[in-house]
């Protein structure tokens, strides 16, 4: 890291790396030639955060679930075990919680285009997870920019990890040079500079602006300075509200209020230029403005936004995590069973209508797909010794019907309960 950081000075950045002296958080004036660098600066703007937390928060609200892979290419849910005790409580801090803490990581990888995690022992003896903000640490990387390690510095200290050997969690964006990622904000510096400056300025109208642009005229001079004294009096409490706030103004004999020719604070025409700002931090992460408001929709675009948003728009960032976690604490942890794998539970935000996606099940294979102990599952309802097989249907089994909600016979094209009434006549 040291040499990238004074690469004006070769021998400075070459004694910097043999001595293994390293800058972790640095001033901010050390990199602001560096594009590429962590500085606070954009972090908390409106448009970057609006966008970023709409992703982090839809992410993080998915059931991280523990699965393996049957030799019949089936699978089962794994509850039990050290990686899915890990997944269930990560931080081992009861004050976050897994929600919270896996947030905090996507966010880390929106914002700094890099997040890290290192594995800890908790104070019940449990494995968990200690997440290291993006400022505390640095890449370690090879001639080819391949990631080899992280440093991580804490209270002068620095802390080594192997990235082939320490059980860390560990995910870097892609960087033109060098290895620790490139973040979207620095790249959107420009326009995000532009946004403050237009809130500021609406801020400055706002503040300073005339509220009520109105001249008072007095068609005589007063009888005495008490008069005028008096007036200025009303005039401020008017100003100020109170009771008569919204009211009409009571005017003494000769004077007359004409309005002054003034822009108001809500005809600063700015409004536009900020949507558009936020458009283009929208567009950047791939989320269409639609979706957070920004620009208006109508009910068929939303709709179908909304049934794309985790399978094609928050796919790219579910996937990466994903293989982050199946590479770094999967094959650290869980090592002797290459069946188990980790995914993030998509079907619950997916599924949409409950009723149409059954019937459609249904359907699609001839009979029904969910047991009694599983439909009771979803009631939270407690099992029933009996309820592990799937009950067939004898009209559905022997009756030749195309699909349980069809009540037509495959051959004569008749109502079940028709042939049934013949019969008896007969």
């Amino acid at each position: 890291m040291s040499r990238p950081l004074f690469e004006t000075n070769g021998q400075l950045g070459a004694w910097l790396e043999s001595s293994d002296v390293t800058i972790v958080d640095p001033p901010a004036g050390l990199f602001d030639y560096d594009p590429d660098a962590l500085e606070p600066t954009g972090v908390e703007s409106h448009p970057l955060r609006e966008v970023v937390d709409f992703i982090a928060t839809h992410i993080a609200s998915l059931p991280l679930k523990v699965y393996k892979r049957l030799p019949d290419g089936g699978r089962e849910r794994v509850r039990t075990g050290p990686l899915a005790e890990l997944l269930a409580n990560p931080s081992g801090n009861p004050a976050i919680s897994p929600y919270a803490f896996w947030l905090s990581l996507i966010t880390d990888g929106l914002l700094a285009d890099r997040y890290l995690a290192v594995q800890v022992e908790g104070h019940d003896g449990a494995p968990h997870l200690k997440r290291i903000p993006p400022r505390r640490w640095s890449v370690t990387s090879d001639d080819f920019d391949e990631i080899t390690g992280v440093k991580v510095q804490v209270a002068g200290q620095t802390s080594k990890y192997d990235i082939h050997k320490d059980a860390i969690l560990l995910g870097v964006g892609y960087s033109y040079a060098g290895a620790k990622g490139s973040p979207k904000r620095a790249r959107l510096k420009d326009v995000l500079k532009e946004y403050e400056a237009s809130v500021e300025y609406r801020r400055n109208v706002n503040k300073r602006g005339i509220q009520a642009p109105l001249v008072i005229e007095r068609d005589r001079p007063w009888p005495d300075e008490q008069s005028a004294q008096r007036f200025r009096q009303s005039m401020r409490a008017f100003v100020h509200g109170g009771a008569s706030t919204g009211g009409g103004m009571l005017l003494e004999d000769g004077m007359k209020a004409n309005q002054l020719a003034s822009f108001k604070p809500i005809d600063v025409a700015d409004l536009d230029a900020r949507d558009k700002v936020k458009i283009d931090v929208a567009n950047a992460y791939g989320i269409p403005p639609e979706l957070l408001g920004i620009r208006e929709g109508n009910f068929s675009n939303l709709t179908a936004f909304k049934n794309m948003l985790y399978g094609t728009y928050l796919d790219p960032y579910i996937v990466a995590f994903e293989q982050s976690l199946n590479w770094c604490l999967r094959d650290r942890i869980y090592t002797y069973d290459k069946g188990v794998y980790i995914e993030f539970d998509r079907e619950g935000q997916l599924r949409g209508d409950p009723i149409a996606q059954y019937q459609a099940l249904s359907t699609a294979t001839g009979r029904p797909f969910l047991t009694t102990n599983e439909a009771r599952e979803l009631l939270n309802k407690p099992n029933l010794p009996e309820g592990d097989g799937l009950v067939t249907p004898l009209n559905v089994l022997v009756g030749g019907q195309t699909s349980p909600q069809d009540g037509m016979t495959e051959s004569r094209g008749t109502p079940v309960q028709d042939i049934t009434s013949s019969r008896e006549d007969t």
